[in-house]
């Protein structure tokens, strides 16, 4: 699948002389590793290279997002290098599955307008119980996407189920169980 990151972004010319060598560059994704506290990482850089097949030639020039997607890379690695599950990439990779702003997953997250901002950036972890909303939002995506103007989510079947089955569990249905039943007509 081609993303506009390993085709063309911005309209650049699709080939660039590289003002290193003079030799010609075309634009791809090469597989590029860092290291990172000794471990190796290897990730797919968009940008133009000499030589997109050798991974010893280096020759190449990344240009806006280019620069953030090796950025991204490297505060992955470094958060799978502390045993983070929720790195920069999955957080953001999560958030663009919702289709929210980053202020807006936020607010659905409850943690502040600039939290997902920071999240991305590798400068602050998610607290545990973010985490656990974070498992739930990557399990069930449909329950954390922004509602459509105008509307407010309500409960489908299979929530009121689970919302039925919740309510039994704790024995509380005898009270509560009727609510989560439908309208009844007056």
């Amino acid at each position: 699948m081609t993303t506009k990151l390993d085709t063309n972004p911005r309209g650049y010319p699709d080939m660039m002389i590289s003002a290193e060598s003079g030799r010609p560059m075309k634009r791809g994704l090469k597989r590029l590793t860092i290291v990172v506290d000794g471990r190796a990482f290897s990730y797919n850089q968009p940008g133009w290279w000499c030589d997109l097949n050798d991974p010893n030639d280096r020759e190449g020039q990344l240009v806006d997002e280019d620069n953030q997607v090796a950025k991204m890379a490297r505060l992955t690695a470094e958060a799978i290098g502390r045993g983070e599950v929720f790195t920069p990439a999955l957080i953001r990779a999560m958030r663009l599955r919702l289709q929210l702003k980053q202020e807006e997953a936020g607010r659905v997250f409850g943690v502040g307008p600039n939290a997902f901002d920071k999240y991305e950036r590798g400068e602050i972890t998610p607290s545990e119980p973010t985490k656990r909303l974070f498992k739930l939002a990557l399990e069930r995506p449909d329950l954390f996407k922004k509602p459509k103007k105008g509307q407010v989510p309500l409960p489908k079947a299979p929530d009121v189920a689970l919302i039925q089955k919740t309510l039994r569990e704790a024995r509380l249905d005898r009270l509560y169980a009727p609510l989560y039943r439908g309208k009844k007509s007056v």
